[in-house]
């Protein structure tokens, strides 16, 4: 909320003017520059920024000609500091290379000058919009702070790269650095309140970009009440700027009567104190606020008052175009809109023929990601309408053009941004996708032109488990750029710091009364090691240029390359699920289709009353083998079958790829109905698609094509079957289903009474080790993780309903493990003393994600794997894909609660089938058809739930050649050694 330049009024030391030094002595020289520069510093100090600016030149000239480097360093300074409050930030960046020139050749690297230069810089290039820039002096800053112990400093450093980031879209980053300067200054009981105020307005902004407005509304408000507590009737700029965050917010949250009381309060502060500075930010927010009530005459007025005021090179100049370009839109201006979306982009990049409303700018630095992004969905949406309305198909290409920019902006920011920021822009970004889809769909129907097609699939994989793509070609990069083990263990050590004061933190803050000095501390410890990890990536970047090219350079999947990989009779489904439509795409290797597909209400009503069918274990048990029950689940699975299968799929292939999204990751597609039967009596006799073709599933197209990975262990298989409290108050009967967004609590886990026979027969059946238990614990699978080519867990499952990261796996608790933490706070993790902590029982997924896998498969024999948050972009965020990112290609999860019983039957049958050679896909489904044929207790709740993500190769079998390679090396090495020790006796 205040100025970054605070740290400049120390400078002020108000003598008076003296005269000019054209042919003076040495010693009056110097004192005439003594003299200039205190009333440089107390012009400066009283807001007089023109006289303050021609005095610091006056100095600057005279301290070099004299070699003062001392005053010429505060001279720069002082003159860079009052460009910035005269708008003439352009000016100033100008001189920044000569001026560190020579203040690298005479001034110390550890004079005070450089923190105020970095923090100036900072400043200037933020008022420019230059926010990368930014962001790279307030790094430099805060460096420096650090060195030198200042903690004051650090915190006005990490408040203002907080600001830069958060302008720049990054929200994550920009929360980091505002908490730690928070920590800084509650840590110092002399801090001054007005600084607490604006870090709290501070992060009240970041909450608001975040979407959380109970959050912001609530910082926002502790900013204004330190403010009337400690400083009424003063700080005004102060109190302008948290009337205005709170305006916002509640715009945002729906309230937009609040936001012009705040407004109209601001105003009035304004006028009171005689301030014209910056009041066209609170015209402009007033303007948003009447857009968003529909009152767009005000809104116009307001808007255009703020962009007169503007001056050219404003970062809100941009923004303020934008919503006036929304007001003609929603008015039916579409030209006029369209040259208003024209003139925000032509503000927010380098220039071009904006005149032209079909023209896109070639943006070589894009920093307001957020404008210019969401000015590029306005003008798509406003050419789309133009089309409609005038009949001409030449705006739909240029919507498509559009669209096509936007598109590339994103895939900016997701190389740019850390994974929280990058998923926050993935959701961002879905509903910009959707339109781009129905648009290339739509010059599709109209031309059958193939390639609007292509163009429409490569929209729907662009946002298809970008994390987790990108994890798996981070992966693979580093493995084949040759990057050594001892540079890949300190990246990791990094991680599991992160994710253990993550874990820190979470847990504090389910306590009644959290301590906040330990919630700050760790968010502290958190931003260090960030900032170590994302110097060490930058380092690798540099230095292994091959492993930047196979992760940065991954060219788009094109439709005619995934029919040449699409495996022989397979043939691949692929959904995109909007806002208002939803997608296929169907492939096989002769036919490329695309759709919209019409979700009505009876879509929806059948879809949710099927899942709470298969969720339901108690309806599943009692009433679920009723005729009236079996007719309404072969309803809805067949009515689902015609609207998701049946306009894209004429033939049912022999194997089918399925790519869902958004709840339809939550459907198995097996348990679909190909034919509604006309009075059923068994869920036996339905004609499922399980029936009809082998299933599998993956998170993307792309991923789905890749090719299998051999394994590189020859150990084969390791299962793992926890002992748990006969005691607990969970259903012996089914895997565990927690769900909460508490911690994992040991009590709540009861025996079972199926899991250890189902893994010790499995392990004599396929061959391999097996883990019953107290044998089953945490600490034993992390050390032999990497070693099983098949990996099984026969155990309960918990889900995090807060926070995914959280969900996990409960393996068997060391006698006299409490759990807790045993780590002093702000004690590093590479001292040991983590050891209680990193093997307590539950094997975490943020734990999962920084663990490294050789298995060809996981299976995840549990309740839920499958089941997590919806991250829009992204998929479900669950376990399976926990052990998709650690390097495990092939899960088989469940979707639903487990049913122990039915579990280990059909686990047992599928290894059989493994074993017997079948590909991974055709085992699974030959064990539930297995199941479906034998048992009375066939409802789909029971053998329904696990599918399997990955491909279907059957698993490699250790070969017999290496095992005689490596017997007939071991014999030889006891040759060898037998051959050594006679050599020595016959030596003595």
């Amino acid at each position: 909320m205040r100025t970054p330049l605070l740290w400049l009024a120390t400078l002020a030391l108000g003598l008076a003017l003296c005269s000019q030094i054209s042919e003076r002595a040495p010693d009056e020289q110097a004192a005439d520059i003594t003299g200039w520069l205190q009333q440089t510093g107390k012009y400066f100090e009283e807001g007089e920024y023109d006289s303050s600016f021609a005095l610091a030149q006056r100095v600057i000239i005279a301290a070099e000609k004299t070699a003062n480097w001392e005053a010429w360093g505060n001279a720069q300074i002082h003159y860079l500091g009052s460009c910035y409050y005269l708008n003439q930030s352009a000016e100033a960046a100008a001189t920044f290379p000569q001026l560190e020139q020579l203040g690298r050749a005479h001034i110390h690297p550890d004079s005070t000058f450089w923190g105020g230069y970095f923090n100036v810089a900072g400043a200037i290039f933020d008022q420019l919009g230059n926010y990368e820039e930014a962001i790279r002096y307030g790094l430099k800053e805060i460096a420096f702070y650090e060195k030198s112990g200042d903690r004051a400093a650090q915190a006005i450093a990490s408040n203002n790269i907080g600001a830069y980031y958060l302008r720049r879209g990054d929200y994550d980053r920009a929360l980091e650095y505002t908490q730690s300067a928070l920590q800084l200054y509650r840590s110092n009981p002399k801090t001054d309140p007005a600084d607490l105020a604006w870090t709290y307005g501070n992060l009240g902004a970041i909450w608001y970009r975040k979407k959380d407005y109970p959050r912001a509304i609530a910082n926002a408000h502790e900013a204004l009440s330190m403010l009337e507590k400690h400083f009424p009737g003063e700080l005004p700029h102060d109190y302008i700027v948290a009337y205005n965050d709170l305006a916002n917010v509640y715009v945002e949250n729906g309230e937009p009567e609040k936001a012009l009381e705040y407004l109209q309060k601001a105003l009035a502060v304004h006028k009171k104190n005689g301030i014209e500075r910056e009041i066209e930010n609170v015209w402009h927010n007033l303007g948003y606020a009447y857009r968003m009530m529909g009152r767009y005459p005000e809104a116009t007025a307001y808007l255009k008052k703020a962009i007169e005021r503007y001056r050219p090179n404003h970062p809100n100049l941009g923004k303020a175009y934008r919503h006036l370009g929304i007001v003609a839109q929603r008015q039916g201006d579409l030209r006029g809109a369209l040259a208003c979306h024209q003139q925000a982009l032509r503000s927010l990049t380098d220039s071009f023929p904006h005149q032209d409303i079909l023209a896109n700018p070639a943006p070589q630095r894009v920093n307001a990601y957020f404008d210019f992004l969401f000015t590029l969905r306005d003008k798509g949406e406003t050419l789309r309408e133009l089309a409609a309305a005038e009949s001409n198909p030449v705006f739909l290409e240029a919507a498509l053009s559009t669209y096509d920019l936007a598109a590339g902006v994103l895939d900016s920011m997701r190389a740019e941004y850390q994974e929280g920021s990058r998923q926050f822009w993935n959701e961002e970004a879905q509903p910009i996708m959707e339109n781009a889809i129905a648009l290339a769909m739509q010059l599709h129907r109209n031309t059958g032109d193939l390639r609007y097609l292509e163009k429409a699939f490569e929209y729907a994989e662009k946002n298809k488990a970008l994390l987790l793509a990108e994890a798996l070609r981070d992966a693979a990069a580093r493995q084949q750029a040759g990057i050594p083990d001892s540079v890949l263990e300190q990246e990791k050590s990094l991680k599991i710091d992160i994710a253990f004061y993550k874990r820190q933190i979470f847990r504090e803050q389910q306590r009644p009364q959290p301590d906040t000095t330990k919630i700050l501390l760790w968010q502290k410890n958190i931003l260090e090691r960030r900032r170590a990890n994302e110097a060490l990536l930058a380092r690798l970047e540099q230095s292994y240029p091959e492993y930047y090219r196979i992760k940065y350079n991954a060219p788009p999947l094109t439709i005619s390359a995934l029919q040449q990989r699409l495996p022989p009779n397979t043939s691949l489904l692929q959904f995109f699920k909007g806002d208002r439509e939803l997608f296929v795409f169907y492939f096989d290797q002769h036919t490329a289709k695309g759709l919209s597909l019409p979700t009505d209400s009876n879509f929806v009503h059948a879809f949710e009353r099927l899942l709470r069918q298969l969720r339901d274990r108690d309806q599943a048990a009692e009433q679920g083998r009723s005729a009236a029950a079996i007719a309404q689940f072969a309803a809805d699975a067949h009515s689902l079958y015609r609207v998701l299968l049946a306009p894209v799929v004429a033939k049912i292939p022999e194997k089918l790829v399925v790519v869902p999204d958004g709840n339809l990751a939550y459907l198995p597609f097996e348990l679909l109905v190909s034919k509604e039967p006309s009075a059923p009596t068994n869920y036996a006799e339905l004609p499922f698609l399980l029936r009809q073709t082998v299933l599998r599933y993956e998170y993307s197209a792309s991923l789905a094509l890749t090719q299998p990975t051999s394994s590189r262990t020859n150990q084969l298989f390791a299962g793992y079957a926890p002992a748990y409290d006969e005691d607990s108050v969970v259903a012996t009967s089914s895997r565990g289903d927690q769900r909460n967004c508490r911690d994992a609590d040991a009590a709540t886990f009861a025996a079972l009474h199926s899991n250890q026979a189902e893994v010790s027969q499995i392990a004599r059946l396929f061959g391999g080790q097996s883990y019953l238990g107290k044998t089953a614990t945490e600490a034993n699978f992390k050390q032999r993780a990497h070693e099983p080519r098949v990996l099984h867990f026969a155990m309960h499952g918990f889900l995090n309903d807060c926070d995914p990261m959280y969900s996990g796996l409960a393996f068997s608790r060391l006698q006299g493990r409490k759990g807790g933490d045993t780590r002093a706070i702000g004690e590093d993790t590479n001292n040991g003393s983590s050891n209680d902590e990193a093997n307590d029982g539950f094997l975490h997924a943020y734990e999962i994600y920084n663990l490294k896998m050789n298995a060809e498969l996981a299976v995840l024999s549990a309740c839920n794997t499958g089941q997590g948050q919806l991250a829009k972009g992204e998929g479900v965020i669950s376990l399976a894909r926990a052990f998709k990112y650690a390097g495990c290609p092939n899960v088989l999860m469940s979707l639903w609660q487990a049913d122990d019983e039915a579990t280990a039957h059909i686990m047992q049958d599928f290894y059989r089938h493994l074993k017997k050679g079948m590909g991974k896909a055709e085992a699974i489904r030959q064990a539930k058809l297995d199941y479906l044929s034998a048992k009375t207790r066939n409802h789909p709740f029971f053998w329904g739930a696990f599918v399997l993500i990955g491909d279907d190769a059957p698993i490699s079998r250790p070969s017999s050649f290496g095992l005689l390679h490596a017997l007939a090396m071991a014999l030889a090495g006891v040759g060898v050694l037998l051959w050594v020790r006679r050599s020595r006796s016959r030596a003595r």
